[in-house]
């Protein structure tokens, strides 16, 4: 079986069919180009990763054909196709910078049906995989109200085969994950979704992202951090989140100092938030900004 660092569970991925320039709104706009982008919280993760050299295998949703070109996208990113096919297409969104770039128009669908099997084989397939890596981070919205238990029962299945799994996650999915028999090693919610949902404290290490402010982190073996990025002129803040964790997760597979995990991970989604495109950073840029993140410790942990 072949072995991998990471399994990404993103169980609503998208292709965003997206437009990189200026246009103007309420009028027809003829343009040069658009292109069709693979997302999703967990793609982005994944395809972090894998510029970064690591294995990475990417399981979820994917039906019909839009599904399909998923796949063939993700594939070219050197990422292992173990998605799930269903009898819904997978959704299809739009990205248009505008006149503030900054603030990208974005039309998503929310999501797409799926049913009980579809979920089931889901966790069949990372139970599957669980034998062969050596992190599972479960990233990104469910599509269907029927997989809001998705997330609970797949920390289950790690904590069954000892594989550690984080979590970004929002919405009643990840309450319930949060409520259920198995907290998450890691979770990093922006500020907007740590407000939404509460047992937080059950989570052993906890990452408070907001925006382009500090980032608050609390360890139950760290203690507490605050987390300062370097100042940049933003450009696109879309996927800054999924690129730290993939920037947190990178320090975690090469046992680096927890320190430089936080550094790595800062500068990971600073650099995104620089570029107009998403999720496509390379480790120079990343390495580039390291020395001008900020990590301060607030309080060491007690005993």
């Amino acid at each position: 079986m072949m072995k991998f660092d990471v399994l990404v569970v993103n169980a609503n991925p998208l292709l965003n069919l997206v437009h990189a320039n200026d246009y103007i709104p309420g009028a027809i706009n003829r343009v040069q180009s658009m292109h069709m982008a693979a997302e999703g919280k967990g793609v982005n993760v994944a395809r972090v990763l894998a510029r970064h050299c690591h294995r990475v295998a990417l399981t979820g949703f994917a039906g019909g054909h839009s599904g399909a070109w998923l796949r063939e996208l993700i594939c070219a990113e050197s990422v292992k196709d173990e998605l799930i096919e269903t009898a819904a297409p997978l959704r299809v969104g739009f990205m248009a910078s505008g006149p503030d770039s900054s603030h990208p128009t974005t039309v998503l669908p929310a999501g797409f049906p799926v049913t009980q099997a579809e979920c089931q084989a889901l966790l069949d397939r990372v139970e599957s995989l669980l034998g062969s890596v050596r992190l599972v981070i479960g990233s990104g919205s469910v599509p269907d109200p029927v997989a809001d238990d998705l997330y609970a029962r797949l920390l289950e299945l790690c904590q069954k085969h000892s594989v550690p799994c984080w979590l970004d996650a929002y919405g009643h999915a990840m309450m319930l994950a949060l409520e259920g028999p198995v907290p998450p090693k890691v979770c990093t919610p922006n500020r907007q979704e740590f407000d939404q949902c509460r047992h937080w404290d059950r989570v052993e290490e906890l990452h408070i992202t907001d925006g382009d402010a500090p980032i608050k982190v609390s360890s139950l073996y760290h203690g507490q951090w605050r987390v300062i990025p370097p100042t940049i002129k933003q450009v696109n803040p879309v996927g800054s989140g999924d690129c730290y964790v993939a920037g947190l997760a990178h320090g975690w597979l090469l046992g680096l100092p927890w320190q430089d995990c936080l550094r790595y991970a800062a500068s990971a989604g600073t650099v995104n938030a620089s570029r107009q495109d998403v999720a496509m950073i390379a480790p120079f840029e990343v390495n580039s900004l390291q020395n001008n993140v900020r990590v301060e410790c607030i309080c060491k942990p007690h005993g």
